[in-house]
């Protein structure tokens, strides 16, 4: 194969790495390397990211160089996030990479995609999952299985019943369900409490976490 073939097959679209704590989730506040990959399926309102979303050309990084800046962090817990990391062919390869670089992993996906190279290192990996309104809360049956912990952005359109979906039974009765209020708001932070509130009352504990790397103002 010739060489600009053999980059082409290892290459990511890489939107920007960068260091910072874990600031939303159960594992907020980890110190963290950050691998956000570029373009999204979905078009969320509230997006925080919107230069992330677009799936364009010449941003092609590749995993060699990935992983090298990965390894000159003193950090070794990997946060690959998005955009929509599983629209990202090359995302096995970048995980297994990490895994076997000494980081441990964590994804963040909206959970509408599976990569099947991802089948050998699922429950070696954190996958957090943030189902969104915008697909109707569709979430593929893969990352279900896998996934270890969902995160729910509380908005404006947002609703109880949601959580309780059938589909999502497991992590409710596991407590691993999350309730993020969008953008911080005083509003939305407040429904999440009532929200938490009602499911307390009906035996189930969810966890309401702000986005604290905005109280802290970092990024």
């Amino acid at each position: 194969m010739l060489r600009d073939k053999v980059r082409a097959t290892n290459a990511l679209s890489v939107n920007e790495i960068y260091e910072t704590i874990q600031g939303e989730g159960l594992l907020a506040g980890t110190p963290s390397l950050f691998i956000r990959i570029q373009g999204c399926n979905l078009r969320c309102p509230w997006c925080d990211q919107p230069e992330a979303l677009e799936f364009r050309k010449g941003i092609r990084v590749s995993l060699e160089e990935v992983l090298a800046r990965a390894k000159e962090s003193p950090f070794r817990h990997a946060v690959i996030t998005g955009g929509e990391p599983f629209t990202e062919l090359n995302l096995g390869r970048l995980v297994k990479g990490l895994l076997e670089a000494g980081f441990s992993v964590q994804i963040e996906t909206n959970g509408t995609f599976w990569n099947e190279d991802l089948e050998e290192v699922a429950d070696r990996i954190h996958i957090t999952c943030s189902p969104k309104g915008v697909a109707d809360f569709f979430v593929h049956p893969k990352i279900l299985k896998h996934t270890k912990e969902l995160k729910f952005v509380v908005d404006d359109a947002f609703t109880e019943e949601v959580i309780l979906k059938e589909k999502f039974r497991r992590h409710l009765e596991e407590g691993l369900v999350v309730l993020q209020p969008e953008s911080n708001r005083e509003e939305m932070i407040s429904k999440a409490l009532s929200i938490q509130r009602s499911l307390s009352r009906k035996g189930f504990t969810v966890r309401v976490i702000p986005q604290i790397h905005k109280f802290l103002g970092i990024r």
